[in-house]
């Protein structure tokens, strides 16, 4: 059984990581890499633009919190404060709920974590505070966080209220109130009393365990449960969601609930573990909430892509900091670090145009251009028409066009100058033919812009067709013929041990029903079933083997082939080149070569494909 299951695990991740799913999945990794190095690289552009070493400036960022004497527990529950900011917007965002009611979480429960200290200690002194506190007070900052939180789905559910405006509302109202608590309980002048030390040393212990298994949990939970699979279906179809009988208003309130309890979360390891107290000497809110948006956004609301941009972030915020410590980078302005995590986020916003930027198709077409002069005179032919076509338009637009309807215009409007006779006539002739005109003109318009549509549509069909018929037939196509082998020989093998895995399984659970002579024959049974699914799992191996070494050895053919191919093919040109003759001739005789080596290319699969 164990081979079997191993077996089956390992043909379904290979069919996994080929599947579009796993492709999608692949182009956010790659988008969020390409908004992060875009990123930090016009933030290197910026610092040399102030006379710094830009590169030096980031690698020392990077290299910093590991190589610092100072200890790294700050780093690690920055990383804490970050993932459970970037799980708790993500939440949201995954069911298109917008939640910036971060800072208003952890002011509400700084708020009621300051009314029970003073309850408890009698004044402002927290240091005395008797051990034991720690769970009681955290349980204080994610219950009062989770309430806060709450209100803001409560009042879209009730009210159709958006919630960006009732949480943002919400967060200044908390931060008002804390301001005034603090003034009148504490007489607080600039900076609130400092919070007492909770969990000793061991606080960035705590808060990474809870940040971690929260992130699993979660993962866990919205990929393998019904529930997961009902919020999914909320955040992407939230009307099938209701005819399907969810209820989406109670996904809604627990959503934003389970939001507050993780953004509360992380700002009690920020306040607790972090920065002890909070300055009340101006309006400025903590920005705290808002720190979990890009990490959201770069990982594109994947719970476990939260991970490494939490990690990148905590790692360039500390690091940052340290690095503009150092002598050579004292003249930096303080907000160097807000300004690259701004820049980096810019790009990760634009995700849907860096997803459609592909290197490689671009990098290809261009190939294919020079490999085929037929492929590359058809796309010049269209872009041609293009072109005329955008004069035509550009034309129309900035009024260069001379038409019969035009100069009539211009003779009316000069007869109206000259106060000709019937005036009103005129006029009201003017205004038809002004009207008519500019009908016609939009008209014309939106009918080039239509040929134009129709052009670049054909272009990309056109562009698409001649490289796939290129790949399927020349030595690429090889892989698919490997591929089409692999899946006709794997897939009606999975289906069967599958079947036969079952029927182990309907064997086993009848045994404990059995009496010793038909346990007896149901083990044999068993492990004759088992042989069988061995017997199909080598069959397949063995199979897979040969066609992987068959794929191999004629790879190496058909290379071998194209490159005497090409040889003969180049020293024709080169021949053609050397003799005298018209330029015109020597180019068409060429372009027949080009032509005749590229079709020869394309009968690779032809020729080699029936060894594999």
């Amino acid at each position: 059984m164990r081979k079997i299951n191993q077996w089956k695990f390992k043909t379904k991740s290979i069919a996994y990581i080929k599947s579009t799913t796993f492709k999608t999945k692949t182009s956010y990794v790659k988008v969020s890499f390409i908004s992060i190095i875009l990123g930090l690289l016009c933030g290197i552009i910026f610092l040399y633009c102030f006379g710094m070493n830009g590169f030096g400036f980031i690698f020392s960022s990077l290299i910093k919190p590991f190589t610092s004497p100072v200890e790294p527990e700050g780093t690690v529950i920055l990383l804490a404060v970050f993932i459970l900011l970037g799980l708790g917007l993500a939440l949201g965002f995954r069911i298109k709920l917008f939640n910036m009611g971060g800072s208003g979480q952890a002011i509400g429960g700084l708020l009621i974590t300051y009314l029970f200290l003073n309850a408890v200690t009698g004044g402002s002194d927290f240091s005395n505070l008797p051990g034991g506190y720690g769970i009681l007070l955290f349980l204080i900052f994610i219950v009062s966080g989770a309430i806060v939180s709450s209100l803001t789905g409560i009042l879209k559910v009730l009210f159709n209220i958006h919630e960006v405006a009732t949480s943002i509302v919400i967060n200044w109202i908390l931060w008002y109130l804390l301001k005034y608590v603090l003034f009148i309980k504490f007489d607080t002048q600039l900076n609130s009393p400092n919070l007492p030390e909770v969990f000793g040393s061991q606080l960035w212990v705590f808060a990474i365990i809870f940040a971690l298994v929260s992130i699993v949990l979660v993962f866990v939970v919205c990929e393998t449960t019904t529930v997961g699979y009902k919020y999914k279906v909320v955040g992407t179809q939230s009307t099938a969601a209701k005819y399907a009988g969810i209820k989406t208003n109670s996904f809604i309130i627990g959503v934003t609930a389970l939001q507050g309890v993780f953004i509360s979360a992380a700002g009690f390891f920020y306040y607790f573990g972090l920065k002890s107290n909070i300055s009340v000497t101006n309006d400025i809110m903590p920005l705290l909430g808002f720190d979990g948006i890009p990490i959201a956004l770069v990982a594109f609301n994947n719970f476990l892509g939260i991970i490494p941009v939490a990690i990148l972030w905590a790692v360039l915020k500390d690091g940052i900091q340290l690095t503009m410590n150092s002598p050579q980078y004292m003249g930096l302005p303080s907000e160097t670090s807000d300004l690259l995590f701004g820049i980096i986020i810019l790009f990760s916003t634009m995700y849907l145009l860096l997803m459609k930027i592909n290197i490689s198709n671009y990098v290809n077409i261009i190939i294919h251009k020079i490999r085929d002069p037929k492929f590359k005179t058809e796309i010049e032919i269209i872009n041609s028409d293009i072109k005329e076509l955008k004069k035509e338009k550009n034309i129309l637009i900035l009024n260069l066009d001379s038409t019969n309807e035009k100069l009539k215009i211009k003779e009316l409007k000069k007869q109206i100058q000259n106060k000709s006779e019937n005036l009103e006539i005129l006029r009201d002739e003017l205004n038809s033919l002004t009207n008519e005109y500019k009908e016609n003109k939009a008209f014309q318009i939106s009918k080039i812009k239509n040929k134009i549509k129709d052009l670049k549509l054909e272009k990309h069909l056109f562009i698409n067709k001649e490289l796939d018929k290129y790949n399927e037939h020349s030595i690429k196509g090889l892989k698919k013929v490997y591929e089409g082998k692999y899946n006709s020989t794997t897939f009606p093998i999975l289906d069967q041990v599958v079947s036969i895995e079952s029927e182990i399984q309907n064997i086993k659970e009848s045994l404990s029903n059995s009496n010793i002579k038909e346990q007896e024959k149901l083990i044999a049974k068993k492990n004759k079933l088992e042989l069988k699914a061995a017997s199909l799992i080598n069959k397949q191996e063995s199979q897979i083997k040969y066609f992987k070494n068959n794929f191999a050895s004629t790879k190496q053919e058909a290379k071998t082939y194209l490159n005497d191919l090409k040889l003969i093919y180049k020293k024709e040109i080169k021949e053609l080149e050397a003799k005298k003759g018209s330029r015109t001739f020597k180019k068409l005789k060429i372009r027949k070569l080009k032509i005749d080596l590229l079709e020869k290319q394309m009968e690779v699969v032809k020729i080699y494909g029936s060894n594999i």
